[in-house]
């Protein structure tokens, strides 16, 4: 587990980072001993709400994760971010401002993912301005694609529906209809119903999965 760790890194600061050779080395020395590994199943929940300081930042290099909280007066989840395989998982507000986590965090498919705490990764930034630097541009775009879908939720049905198969074409075909409903502000009999009646009037072509 430790080589798959190492692997899993080194492929994301070449690939995502660009960091020279010299950087990625002393990068990935510093990290291995505060990363953990794990494997995980489809819909295993990675992260329950709970404090800053418990919180962790994960990456999933061949699985997609989202996220979703419960709301208090319906006691139904609502989804919140979606991250595509190998983005890092991690809020904003709790690694910077300190502020609680709401977000329950679940894996969308199965694979192995590596995780680092807040606390750690704060370290991390001081001692390395690359990562500063990334991890601010990743909070600003997720804050953007999540000030979006706040204005997504006022849109017709339909339009909800077709802007998330746009988005996020691989979400849409690994996740449950169920899941995808808490992401469109439906529940999933809506959503079904909707798709059914999206798919009557622009039937799919071959192959393409349909919802259920």
């Amino acid at each position: 587990m430790q080589d798959l760790k190492r692997k899993l890194l080194l492929s994301y600061l070449q690939t995502i980072l660009q960091l020279p050779a010299e950087k990625q080395n002393a990068l990935i020395e510093r990290a291995l001993p505060i990363t953990r590994i794990q494997q995980t199943i489809k819909y295993q929940t990675l992260e329950l709400p709970g404090t800053a300081e418990t919180g962790r930042a994960w990456l999933s290099p061949y699985a997609m994760v989202h996220a979703y909280y419960i709301n208090e007066n319906t006691q139904r989840n609502v989804g919140t971010y979606i991250w595509n395989r190998n983005e890092p998982v991690l809020f904003h507000s709790s690694l910077y401002l300190g502020q609680e986590r709401n977000h329950s965090v679940q894996m969308l498919e199965a694979g192995p993912v590596v995780s680092m705490s807040y606390e750690d990764l704060k370290k991390l930034r001081v001692e390395f301005p690359e990562i500063a630097q990334h991890l601010e541009q990743l909070s600003t775009q997720k804050e953007q694609t999540y000030q979006r879908r706040i204005i997504l939720l006022s849109e017709p049905t339909e339009t909800r529906i077709r802007t998330l198969e746009d988005a996020y074409p691989e979400f849409c075909n690994i996740a449950s209809s169920t899941v995808k409903a808490i992401h469109v502000g439906l529940c999933r009999q809506t959503y079904n119903a909707a798709k059914r009646k999206m798919n009557k009037q622009h039937p799919k072509e071959p192959g393409e999965r349909s919802d259920s």
